[in-house]
């Protein structure tokens, strides 16, 4: 699907907003009848696939959001210097497709890390070594998800998606088709501790 404003979908009347595009999602699946649904979205699209499993909870099964941001300051800083300083509004321009795009990456999203937690769904967070988004950014994300998973794409940069599908597809693909089951730090390493252990053990019993 190509968001309000993207691709071959028409233009917004009103300024962009990342929730009236993942509602638009909402819409989309409610027209086809389809979902629960899977859901994979990459920059301005993991943006939409948050917010479409913290508003409409019932529709999703499992998110997978490569490369997200929760505010605009969520860039990397030299992404943040590339984009450069507001633009000065003009009354007497009337915003093109453009416009509201470029204001929608400068202005949006805000959303709150706590807000997250309200997502019960799994979440599988991605994101590359090299990545448009500040690697803090995206731990602090991971955080905030009560159920999530994390892949760092070594060697990598905002674009893995086009430049790797592969390896980008794997690891979606992997998370998506794989039950979910939540991990504890510590009780699940002592079990994989124990584990080796006991197989040490039989090892050197069998050598005897």
């Amino acid at each position: 699907m190509d968001s309000r404003d993207h691709g071959r979908s028409g233009d917004a009347k009103d300024a962009l907003t990342f929730e009236a595009m993942a509602d638009d999602q909402v819409a989309l699946l409610d027209y086809l009848h389809a979902g629960p649904a899977l859901v994979l979205g990459w920059s301005d699209g993991a943006i939409e696939a948050l917010l479409l499993a913290m508003r409409h909870p019932d529709k999703v099964t499992k998110v997978a959001a490569m490369a997200a941001n929760l505010d605009p300051e969520g860039l990397a800083p030299q992404f943040l210097k590339l984009l450069g300083p507001p633009r000065k509004a003009d009354p007497a321009h009337v915003p093109t497709r453009p416009d509201r795009v470029d204001a929608l990456d400068r202005d949006e999203p805000h959303i709150k890390p706590e807000a997250l937690e309200a997502i019960a769904a799994p979440v599988l967070v991605l994101a590359a070594d090299h990545d448009a988004i500040a690697d803090e950014h995206t731990l602090e994300i991971y955080h905030h998800l009560p159920n999530s998973q994390l892949v760092i794409f070594p060697d990598a940069t905002h674009m893995i998606p086009v430049d790797d599908p592969d390896r980008f597809n794997a690891g979606v693909d992997r998370f998506f088709r794989t039950p979910f089951v939540k991990k504890d730090r510590v009780m699940d390493l002592l079990k994989s501790l124990q584990r080796m252990r006991q197989e040490y053990l039989a090892d050197q019993a069998a050598a005897k």
